[in-house]
């Protein structure tokens, strides 16, 4: 369903988009800096808006940390692209990025995976 899901949909609404810095990502604005301003909220505002953010541990070695490309694919290619259609950033901000990049916003979504890995082992032993 690529050709119906992915068509810019309209976003379900979760945040209240407060500020873009624009220095924050200046190739993504392509300006040196200066900010956008979005005072209201929904009609009165941004219109709506759907903030999603990723974690996962600071240890390279942590269970979390080596799956954060699945949580990435995941969240991003599958649940908002293929499965929602969203596919537009907010002007001058990047659509994906590390949080000191991003606009400001009042909240949230996250996701963190959540891993069980099992090992299984068999010896043979030569004659």
């Amino acid at each position: 369903p690529y050709d119906e899901n992915c068509v810019n949909a309209a976003p379900a609404d979760n945040t209240d988009l407060c500020y873009v810095d624009m220095k924050r990502h200046a190739r993504a604005s392509g300006t040196d800096g200066g900010f956008a301003l979005y005072p209201g909220d929904n009609a009165d505002g941004e219109g709506s808006i759907h903030c999603h953010g990723l974690a996962w541990g600071d240890d390279d070695y942590d269970i979390e940390s080596r799956y954060k490309g699945n949580n990435i694919f995941y969240v991003s290619m599958y649940d908002h692209l293929y499965t929602r259609g969203y596919a537009r950033n907010v002007p001058g901000a990047p659509m994906c990025g590390c949080l000191d990049k991003m606009p400001v916003v009042s909240r949230s979504d996250c996701t963190q995976v959540d891993v069980t890995e099992l090992w299984v082992a068999t010896f043979t032993p030569s004659n």
